[in-house]
């Protein structure tokens, strides 16, 4: 089984990034692993210390299989760095465990990444590994791992033949969702994913998450 590559997010926060990057470099499955990390340019004049502090982090010499550094040259934003970011490498790779820069894995974290990947690589209903546990009730009755029907972005891995669903057009992706299917995609009520939705098309907010939680829900349903 070959590994996944990794892409790793980054901004403005220097003890974040360093942070992420000491305890992903503990993992078991780091050394066989490819790196790749994005790092955002400042938005204004008041980010860029904070930036190049980042910059100065990731240009270490981290003990990766390899380390391949994209600095962007002006500010994407995250929702763009991430959806070219992703798109270009799980294209490239056929596979991709994302991350960014505010997240502290465990040293299996990138072991069960990989196994995930292989285990589910051509069950189409299955759209992401995620990395992190929404608070469901009782919890502690479930198995270690348990399929859950909502996207998230905070530590997670998927296909290209996942990614290729990906929609960045909210409108195209959710103007003829049912009644029914926006109960569903906020979970029978219990969180207002769909608040986001309207936010984005408002221009309040800029989410490539909301967005693929609404093509894995499309996709899926």
């Amino acid at each position: 089984m070959s590994t996944a590559p990794i892409i790793l997010f980054v901004y403005n926060r220097p003890d974040h990034t360093l942070r992420t990057l000491k305890a992903l470099e503990n993992n078991n499955l780091a050394s066989e692993s490819e790196l790749f990390i994005y790092a955002d340019a400042a938005k204004n004049e008041q980010s860029k210390a904070a930036v190049e502090q980042v910059r100065e982090i990731i240009s270490r010499n981290w003990k990766f299989k390899t380390v391949t550094l994209i600095l962007r040259e002006s500010n994407c934003g995250l929702a763009a760095n991430v959806i070219d970011g992703v798109t270009k490498i799980v294209k490239q790779y056929g596979q991709v465990i994302v991350l960014e820069d505010d997240l502290v894995t465990s040293p299996f974290a990138l072991q069960y990444f990989n196994d995930a990947l292989e285990l589910y690589r051509h069950q189409d209903q299955v759209m992401q590994i995620s990395g992190y546990g929404y608070p469901v009730k009782d919890i502690e009755t479930l198995p270690e791992t348990f399929f859950f029907r909502v996207a998230n972005s905070w530590g997670w891995a998927t296909w290209d033949r996942a990614w290729n669903h990906f929609n960045s057009d909210i409108n195209n992706l959710t103007d003829d969702f049912t009644a029914d299917q926006i109960h569903q995609f906020s979970i029978e009520g219990k969180e207002n994913f769909w608040k986001q939705v309207k936010e984005f098309k408002a221009g309040k907010i800029n989410s490539w998450a909301i967005r693929w939680y609404a093509s894995v829900l499309k996709t899926t349903d």
